[in-house]
């Protein structure tokens, strides 16, 4: 079987994708267009290379099951393999079995085979390619992470909270309120240390329900923590606090030690140079104007005493 490449660069981080059709394969994957390139550099190294093709991966239980991956909302099944590597089976929301793959260690190595209709496959897909690049990203000082984020004053800020928190609510808010506010990503931005020592944050092809797939990237200005209340309140984390904040936050197994220990010393770079803070409000102007005011201050006052 014949396959052909096609290559990306997310966060700064380059990965392969192979497939016997590579039309089809972009057709799949619309909202990866602003991050493909045309070659990887010739001294880049790649974070992962993935093969994606039938045949290569069936839907049978293999190795020892270890949990359970929590993914856009759904749950997909994780197995130990010998070798020590592993293979998941990703189910939709609909519980429909979409996509099985195998991957290495590291999760470097990937092979990818889809399953059911067509909304199916892609899904499938997008979830296995999500997954591939949260765990090997990992290890380049890299976190892929529930959150939306917004770009203002030059930096960019990112809203975390569980599920059903109101992070999509809170952007839209300063998107409204807060002039020339754009946003960046509404789900799983990467965050990232870079080679300066800089938390950055960048936009990605994963972004939930809501269509915003920027190549983009930018200082983080802050991350703020939301959680509903009957008034708006805004106060700065402790750093323990905060790094529990962030690292709750990572797409993360924590039965993979190799993985979930290079994501821990990230999440403490990040805390060590981005300011965290607890946010507790009403879905209202108030409270995005509240937090923009605060950490926009904090962010001045930080700098200028640098």
């Amino acid at each position: 079987m014949q396959l052909h490449s096609l290559d990306f660069c997310v966060a700064e981080l380059f990965f392969r994708l192979s497939a016997p059709n590579t039309e089809e394969l972009k057709q799949r994957l619309p909202s990866y267009a602003p991050f493909y390139i045309r070659q990887i550099p010739e001294h880049a190294s790649m974070i992962f290379e993935a093969r994606i093709a039938d045949g290569l991966c069936d839907l049978e239980p293999e190795g020892e099951e270890i949990g359970q991956f929590d993914s856009c909302g759904t749950n997909h099944a994780v197995y130990r393999l010998k070798e020590g590597g592993y293979k998941i089976i990703i189910s939709s929301p609909e519980n429909v079995q979409s996509s099985a793959m195998k991957t290495d260690a590291n999760f470097t190595k990937c092979d990818v085979s889809l399953f059911g209709s067509e909304n199916n496959k892609n899904f499938g897909l997008g979830n296995a390619l999500m997954i591939t690049y949260a765990f090997s990203a990992a290890y380049h000082r890299t976190l892929l992470m529930h959150a939306s984020v917004t770009m203002a004053d030059g930096k960019g800020y990112l809203f975390l909270g569980k599920s059903g928190t109101g992070k999509s609510t809170h952007s839209g808010l300063w998107l409204r309120h807060i002039p020339n506010t754009e946003l960046l990503n509404d789900d799983n931005p990467a965050v990232r240390i870079d080679d300066e020592g800089r938390a950055m944050v960048y936009g990605t092809p994963w972004s939930g329900k809501t269509p915003c797939y920027k190549n983009k990237s930018l200082p983080i200005g802050a991350i703020v923590r939301l959680e509903q209340a009957p008034r708006n309140e805004i106060n700065r984390l402790s750093p323990l606090h905060a790094f529990s904040s962030v690292l709750s936050s990572c797409s993360s197994m924590i039965w993979d030690k190799p993985s979930f220990d290079a994501i821990t010393r990230t999440s403490e770079a990040v805390v060590k140079r981005v300011s965290v803070f607890f946010l507790r409000c009403l879905p209202d102007e108030a409270a995005a104007r509240l937090c923009h005011e605060t950490v926009a201050n904090h962010t001045s006052e930080k700098t200028d005493a640098q």
